[in-house]
């Protein structure tokens, strides 16, 4: 799997952290699997917030969307309260439903009862792949335990890019898009980004400031959506995470990846600390607030972490054939605009 960084890439000013992932964030785990025959290009993947053998614990939790977002369930807990205790599952839209009820099992199976502190409501992106696969046939290869594989296959470490999970089929800016994930320190904190790079123009794609691709995408855009997962340890609390979700929109924006064109938007943001109006025992936990020049530099990394991590899903992508037509990917000279830049 090529990486940026092997490649002399580099996106940004701030460091990157260990693994340049999401799972540089102590406690998230990410899980990707393949669905249906070989001819078909679908999947799923998903962010756990903390290993699933924790029982209870509740987190705080902040979304940005746009024109409404695109298939998403959780929202009546995660934005009346701030606070989710779910993985989060990215799912092609037409099984949207059947993640959702083998996540509410995987829920029974922790507390019967379904609290909020164990997985209740579920939280699922549902993401627009029909580009290159039947609406019909994504329906009816699609198992619920299929959700049972990608959890169970989340591992903390390195996370797999390009086109794994619900990147199989995912379109970018004419060429092939996918799962592109990156992380940054700001100071004492660490950001980290997973996103489904879905969508942008041919022309569209700008990285550091620079215009990386001529008209040379395949005609057929795809669909003009995308979906991103932000995970922090810094000790915000719900409307500061909502703001952080918007700073992950803005790198999305500044990419070329969200643009006038773009139908739907998805970003969630997370805090590992645990939720400071917790529901799990009903007290008010103590969390220390940061200061504004803290806050500011984890809002900058998200930025910088988004960037790089739409530009590395790119890079990992690799062909695909489709209904007789290539899909082809972002071209070697692209990334010869970037070298030695910062």
């Amino acid at each position: 799997m090529k990486r940026l960084r092997a490649l002399g890439v580099e996106v940004g000013d701030l460091p990157a952290g260990t693994l340049d992932a999401i799972t540089d964030i102590e406690g998230v785990h990410v899980g990707h699997v393949a669905m249906g025959g070989e001819d078909l290009n679908i999947g799923m993947s998903a962010v756990l917030p903390y290993s699933l053998e924790v029982k209870e614990r509740e987190l705080s939790i902040g979304r940005w969307s746009l024109d409404g977002g695109g298939a998403i369930s959780g929202l009546g807990v995660a934005e009346d309260f701030g606070a989710f205790s779910s993985p989060i599952v990215f799912a092609p839209a037409p099984v949207f439903g059947r993640v959702y009820e083998a996540l509410i099992q995987q829920g029974i199976q922790r507390d019967s009862g379904l609290s909020t502190g164990a997985g209740w409501p579920p939280i699922v992106l549902g993401v627009d792949d029909g580009a290159a696969n039947d609406a019909r046939r994504v329906y009816e290869s699609a198992r619920e335990e299929d959700v049972q594989r990608v959890l169970a296959t989340a591992s903390s470490g390195q996370v797999d890019e390009g086109n794994v999970g619900i990147g199989r089929a995912l379109r970018a800016f004419g060429v092939r898009g996918g799962i592109g994930t990156a992380s940054r320190l700001a100071g004492s904190y660490s950001v980290g980004v997973f996103v489904a790079v879905n969508g942008g123009l041919p022309t569209g794609l700008v990285v550091a400031g620079q215009s990386l691709l001529s008209e040379t995408g395949a005609p057929s855009l795809g669909p003009q959506e995308f979906a991103a997962v932000i995970a922090t340890d810094a000790p915000l609390a719900a409307f500061e995470l909502r703001a952080l979700a918007q700073r992950g929109a803005l790198g999305a924006g500044r990419c070329g990846l969200w643009n006038a064109h773009t139908r739907a938007g998805q970003v969630l943001a997370f805090s590992t600390v645990e939720s400071k109006e917790s529901t799990v025992d009903k007290t008010l936990k103590e969390r220390p607030a940061l200061e504004d020049d803290d806050l500011y530099a984890v809002f900058a990394a998200c930025v910088e972490a988004v960037e790089a991590a739409i530009l590395s899903a790119l890079v990992a992508a690799k062909p695909l054939r489709v209904g007789g037509q290539t899909l082809g990917v972002l071209p070697a000279a692209a990334l010869q605009k970037l070298k030695g830049k910062k």
